[in-house]
Formats: structure tokens, sequence, C-alpha cells
């Protein structure tokens, strides 16, 4: 038997969405078609590519191995169908990121689209996932990477993985609860940014999961200034992980391991889907591939990375 399209899909999806509910969802199928071509492509495997629970799905070893395979043939796949394409994409091309994407990908996504489509113009919008989410359903922007999109019908949210957080501090700051619980924030002056946002979302969603609530907020739409508060020992925060990368291996600030862990955002590009026809579709995955070879997000709830 030989491996198909269609199975590759139905596990890439599952296994980047956490369960087959929520595959057959987004690949618009029932659940005992997807878990059907799960198991399809198991025997043809001979292996076992998930750890099943009663609501999701959990990579085995092998499956973390068989998903970079699946990952690098949809690639080919989407690649060879843009040469049935009557042009390439021209014009002016309105390009929003959050302030995370932003600094850690957008300027890999800019030197692709250059490289692979020199007519387009680029005008490029940086802002918190909230105001994008606006511009997208104003059409005031063609394509967008944020965490969490909330978009109307005339948007496509295509899922690209998810983005890891973690609590920081500065080393001079005595925080010696080990592990870090909502209880320890007693006190404590917590920096994020203004609701309604993603980052705020997940400060509070913590939090309540151990019946604590923030007492003292500073709110700020600057990732950059979150991130400097904390160095200077002002406050602690929740912040994405691509972003304290080089802070964390200097030692500007120290990570606080958690209880309870910190749940993932899912990270997207949201595109006009009326603007597929006119080329858009090949930037979508230009990015889409430049992203993932950056490897900053995880492919599972769990925090496994496709390396």
């Amino acid at each position: 038997m030989r491996i198909t399209l269609s199975q590759l899909e139905a596990f890439y999806w599952a296994a980047h969405l956490g369960s087959i509910h929520a595959a057959a969802r987004h690949l618009h199928l029932s659940q005992p078609a997807v878990s059907a071509r799960i198991r399809e492509l198991e025997t043809t495997l001979e292996t076992q590519l998930f750890e099943r629970s009663r609501q999701r799905v959990t990579l085995t070893e092998i499956g973390m191995s068989a998903l970079r395979h699946a990952d690098q043939a949809l690639q080919s796949s989407r690649q060879l169908e843009h040469f049935r394409k009557d042009s390439s994409p021209s014009g002016k091309l309105r390009l929003g990121a959050d302030e995370c994407s932003a600094t850690v990908g957008l300027t890999a996504v800019i030197a692709q689209i250059k490289e692979h489509f020199p007519s387009l113009k680029l005008e490029i919008t940086v802002d918190v996932g909230s105001v994008l989410n606006q511009k997208l359903n104003a059409k005031e922007l063609d394509i967008a990477l944020l965490t969490n999109p909330s978009t109307g019908p005339e948007i496509t949210d295509s899922f690209i993985g998810w983005m890891p957080f973690a609590w920081v501090a500065s080393p001079s700051m005595p925080v010696h609860a080990n592990p870090f619980q909502p209880q320890s924030t007693h006190g404590m002056n917590i920096a994020t940014h203004s609701a309604p946002s993603t980052l705020h979302a997940v400060v509070e969603s913590w939090l309540s999961a151990g019946g604590a609530k923030a007492k003292s907020l500073s709110t700020s739409n600057s990732l950059a200034l979150i991130a400097r508060l904390v160095a200077a020992g002002h406050a602690i925060a929740i912040l994405p992980l691509p972003l304290l990368q080089d802070m964390l291996a200097t030692g500007v600030v120290r990570s606080l391991p958690c209880d309870p862990p910190i749940d993932p955002a899912g990270f997207y590009i949201s595109y006009m889907t009326a603007a597929q026809s006119s080329g858009l579709d090949a930037v979508v995955e230009l990015a889409r591939d430049t992203l993932l070879r950056l490897s900053f997000l995880t492919v599972d709830r769990g925090g496994n990375r496709l390396v």
C-alpha cells in the first residue's frame, strides 16, 4: 500500500492540533475519516505514530521523526501546485506581525518574499494581535502573523504551530518558590499586555488555574518594554520563549519553573481569502515554510519542536 497525501495531511494536523477532533474540523472531514487515514498510514509504516488518550493524541518518538518527513512531503506538494499559477503576485502586500514574530521571524520572511517575488512592494505593520485582528477584518491588511486570531468569515486562519511561554524574573529579584505557583505572585508586580490580548489572557488563565488573581498589573503594548521592566527588577512577567532566548542565555533574566505549566498559544498566518486568486496563497506558503524552518514554534502543546 502506498502512502497518500490525504493520510499525511490527517497525520500532520492531528499532530499539530493535538486531537483527531481538531484535525477533522480543520480538514472539514469526519473524525472517523481522519482516524481511518491515520490508521492506514500506521499500517503502511508498520509503526505506532501516536499515544492515544480519550481526548488527545501525543506523538511517539517514531511519530516525531515521521512528522518531519510528512512536513517535507506536504511542503513539496504545495510548491508543485505553484507551477500552475498564471502569474506571480505583484503590487502592494500589506503584511502585519505581532511583536514576537516581528522580532524573531519577520526579517527572514521579508527576505524570502523579496527574493521570490521582487515586484511586490511591502507595507509592514507591527502591533498587538487585537489590532492586527481589527485591521484584517477591516481589510486593511492582506496577511498577518499572530497568535489566537479572532477573524471573520472573509479571513482564512492557517495554523503554523504553538507559541510557548515562560515566567521570567530578574536574577536579582528574590523569587524562591520552586515551582513558581499562582499563590507565589502575591505581592509581586506583574507586567503584561493590556486586555484584550493573548498575553493578558495567558496570565489571567494561569493565575485562575490556581485560584489566584492579579492585584498589581503593569500593562504595556510593548513586549520590549515589558522585558526591560523584568530585567530591571521592576516586575515579573510571562513572555514568549522565542523572544527570551538571548536574554536567558546572557543571564539578563531567568526563567521560573512553574506549576501548572503555561498553556501555549496557537500561532497562525491569517490572510484575506478572496485574495488567493491573485497569488497570495504562494506568499502565504512561502512565509509559512520560512517560519517553520526557523523552528521557534513547537509542534504540539507539550513543547516538542520540529527540528
